[in-house]
């Protein structure tokens, strides 16, 4: 770990921090190891691929792990030969493609994913739905593929589609960068006689209730099976923005059986707009027109604290209020020493990451309070490398902010206060705008 440089180095760090960035990720992404051409090897009643075969594109640069995604990984319980598997996280735009999928018969056939992943750097998150084309054609934007506890512990998702005779093109894309991360094999077969290849009708009457000024009570008309199928579960979904597009991002519930949710994670005072999807053997359907309700007024309220990221520790709640970024865990060597006594460390060992802003609502209207931020610099080891800006209702409270700089050190907190006034609704909205690579932010506080 770096240690604390001298004024004159920092200065010529900072100086020269667009070429250490650089360095971050290779300049170009890598080429597919696989063709996707490769021919499936025989197993019991159909045939398996490896995703190591498989054509990868869609690669995104991730820069907390200083490399592009898709990308191949050792992985002890695969059963690659190789042991290695694709690791699709990470890459919004990640494709994995076998393009010599034959089967003897057209016909519907059982697409079985072998996949392994723990929550990782997406806490919070127990499913990482997917999406599958065949042929070019889409078939499911929406199927799921739940945690399995651990990056060593597999499991198979399933789904039955339509192939021809001869070649067929099978693809797994990524619906947003928390995509699985350990795809291991495609193991095609036969479907039964009589096996469910229809998507499930759209959720109709979906409508909802504020119960509180933190739940909302939903509730939805359940979806008639297709023919030789069982609708199996439904998937919740919820934005702030009513032209949001059902995806992982927003996925507030999944696998319920049951057509009805009560969503006590809601803000107070603030509209919601929520959408379902029904899911078969098949698929997902298509998702439910939003629906809007609004929380209750919030009570008077005169503190906050909020472990961005994270869990609710001691007398902070867990990550809310948020718009945008995604959570991170940052837990390995926390520097301790300035740690005000009372606060608790877990704060730092996750953060909220990217381009977001957190709103908190409650107070007096043109009240004034202390606004304090926590940091901790996970990433970087220079001056330099992470430059965002903050504000506070529309002003600008700190420019170009560089959080190695201010704590002197990578691993090391540091808090920043700000004598802040609410707006007239008696609202705090807290924008953190990326410069150069992510915005970070470990925990607010306001009183």
């Amino acid at each position: 770990m770096m240690k604390r440089p001298s004024l004159v180095l920092l200065l010529l760090l900072a100086a020269q921090a667009a070429t250490a960035v650089a360095g971050n990720c290779p300049a170009t992404p890598p080429t597919s190891r696989g063709t996707g051409q490769v021919p499936g090897i025989a197993v019991a009643g159909g045939t398996q691929y490896y995703f190591t075969d498989a054509l990868i594109d869609g690669f995104d640069c991730f820069r907390r792990l200083s490399g592009w995604f898709p990308s191949y990984i050792h992985s002890s319980n695969s059963v690659n030969p190789k042991h290695e598997v694709v690791d699709m996280a990470y890459a919004h735009d990640g494709t994995a493609t076998f393009n010599n999928v034959v089967a003897a018969a057209a016909g519907p056939h059982t697409l079985a994913i072998r996949y392994a992943y723990s929550t990782g750097l997406f806490g919070g998150v127990l499913n990482r739905p997917e999406g599958i084309k065949v042929n070019g054609t889409l078939v499911t934007a929406a199927m799921d593929f739940p945690v399995t506890g651990d990056f060593e512990t597999y499991q198979t998702a399933s789904i039955v589609v339509n192939l021809r005779a001869g070649a067929n093109s099978i693809q797994l894309f990524n619906l947003d960068g928390a995509s699985i991360s350990r795809a291991d094999t495609l193991t095609v077969t036969p479907a039964a006689s009589g096996a469910c290849v229809t998507l499930p009708p759209t959720p109709a009457k979906l409508s909802g209730l504020a119960q509180s000024a933190t739940q909302i009570n939903l509730s939805w008309s359940a979806s008639a099976s297709p023919a030789s199928c069982n609708v199996k579960s439904y998937d919740v979904f919820r934005s702030t923005n009513p032209a949001f597009i059902p995806s992982a991002d927003n996925e507030i519930a999944s696998g319920l059986t049951t057509a009805a949710y009560p969503d006590k994670a809601a803000l107070c005072n603030l509209t919601y707009y929520y959408s379902v999807v029904a899911v078969d053997e098949a698929g997902g359907s298509a998702p439910s027109p939003p629906f809007t309700v609004a929380t209750s007024a919030c009570p008077a309220s005169s503190t906050v604290h909020i472990n961005s990221g994270g869990p609710a520790v001691s007398s902070w709640l867990a990550d809310e209020g948020f718009s945008g970024g995604s959570a991170i865990a940052t837990g390995d060597g926390i520097q301790t020493v300035n740690i005000p006594k009372g606060l608790p460390v877990e704060v730092f060992q996750d953060a909220r990451t990217g381009s977001f802003s957190y709103t908190a609502k409650g107070f007096a209207p043109a009240s004034k309070h202390t606004v304090t931020l926590y940091f901790l610099e996970p990433t970087f080891d220079a001056v330099g490398a992470r430059l965002f800006n903050v504000s506070i209702n529309g002003t600008t409270v700190l420019s170009n902010f560089d959080v190695f700089l201010a704590a002197g050190d990578n691993n090391t907190p540091v808090a920043e206060q700000i004598s802040a006034v609410a707006d007239g609704s008696g609202q705090y909205v807290i924008a953190f705008t990326p410069v150069l690579n992510e915005a970070v932010l470990s925990g607010l506080q306001i009183k």
